[in-house]
């Protein structure tokens, strides 16, 4: 029986640099059962990490010979803060890489992001998603859930080095002349498309000449339906769905021009979930308790709709797209998803594609 490739094999081909950098593991945020967000603080004094939104990371962990590779999920501006002056524990407020508020006492400072799967097969991961010690029993022999905040590899130092190419900008394309991009994510595909959407708002605000006055954003996110919120019936909640409230707030804030679209889908990904119309459903509460059906969630959220299917490039894409020579779209989901896009976006018109020139389809596997 042959043995899967692992990260290294399978990115061979792919650039990546030379250098090897130390971090240190500095938070640990479960965002579901399945997936967590590491942050990686860069140590003071340590050269500078340069990449490109979308690349990722080989990252070797301690006890394991070989590494694992991890998309960086935060923007280059963010491995480029100025190392704070000393504070009092709990001064201050750390914000994500979009810029929003987040719970908790995150590190501040240069750091790298990672979201990382739960993945036994893989050494790199199963290191990284070490529970931490079960707590001690109060008086009454009660306990809390296992926090984050005491895991045993929190400090840990790791080392990391930057590739790929799958990137924004893209590769030998005007920028300035583009009038659409759009980002098709699947699931955990949205890892390196939200470091790019993020980077595009942070040129938006900063430098906006950069990018072109026209140039509009569609994203178009397909993921596992979570299940119905417990606040209302057909109200799903976006804090468990991979970076949609960082994404959504991009868009509801304006600081890029453009949409999102979510697509739930039901176990193997082309069932759709039932539609639930009749009490106001198909809507997804972002930062807050579904209330009422005006847009707005309680709490100072607010809700944004969902399609009850799958996203496809006849109906969705196409439409985002919309002139192909003034485009440019990134996929990336897992292989056959990513691979029966292309292959449409690319194909030729009046033969079931949209005839884009290949070099304005760029896309990457997660496996």
């Amino acid at each position: 029986m042959t043995s899967k490739p692992d990260h290294i094999e399978r990115t061979a081909a792919e650039p990546r640099d030379k250098s090897l950098h130390t971090v240190v593991l500095q938070h640990i945020e479960d965002v579901n059962d399945t997936t967590r967000i590491f942050r990686l603080g860069i140590p003071p004094g340590s050269p500078p990490i340069r990449f490109l939104p979308g690349q990722w990371l080989d990252v070797y962990v301690p006890g394991v010979e070989k590494a694992g590779g991890f998309t960086i999920t935060s923007t280059p501006r963010e491995a480029r803060l100025a190392h704070p002056a000393p504070e009092p524990e709990g001064a201050g407020e750390a914000r994500s890489p979009c810029g929003e508020r987040e719970n908790g006492k995150a590190a501040r400072g240069p750091y790298l992001e990672l979201a990382v799967q739960k993945s036994p097969d893989s050494p790199s991961a199963a290191w990284l998603w070490q529970d931490p010690p079960p707590p001690a029993a109060d008086h009454q022999g009660l306990s809390s859930p296992p926090s984050s905040a005491s895991s045993p590899i929190l400090g840990k130092e790791l080392r990391v080095r930057v590739g790929g190419s799958f990137v924004w900008p893209p590769p030998g394309i005007n920028v300035r002349a583009l009038r659409r991009v759009v980002f098709v994510a699947g699931g955990v595909g949205v890892n390196p498309l939200v470091s790019m959407l993020c980077s595009l708002a942070s040129s938006a605000a900063m430098a906006p000449k950069t990018i072109g006055t026209e140039l509009e954003v569609r994203f178009l996110y397909s993921l596992r339906d979570p299940g119905v919120s417990a606040g209302k019936p057909g109200y799903r909640e976006a804090r468990n769905m991979l970076f949609l409230e960082r994404i959504a707030r991009v868009f509801r804030q304006a600081r890029v021009k453009g949409a999102l679209e979510v697509f739930l889908t039901s176990g193997g990904g082309d069932t759709a979930v039932e539609e639930d119309e009749g009490n106001g459903g198909n809507m997804i509460v972002v930062g807050g308790q579904a209330e009422g059906g005006d847009g707005e969630g309680g709490s100072g959220g607010f809700t944004i709709p969902f399609h009850p299917r799958r996203c496809t490039v006849e109906d969705d894409v196409a439409k985002a797209v919309d002139n192909p020579r003034f485009a440019v779209v990134y996929v990336c989901g897992v292989p056959t998803m990513t691979d029966e896009f292309v292959a449409k976006l690319a194909g030729r018109e009046g033969e079931g594609g949209l005839g884009m020139e290949p070099h304005r389809v760029l896309c990457e596997k997660w496996w």
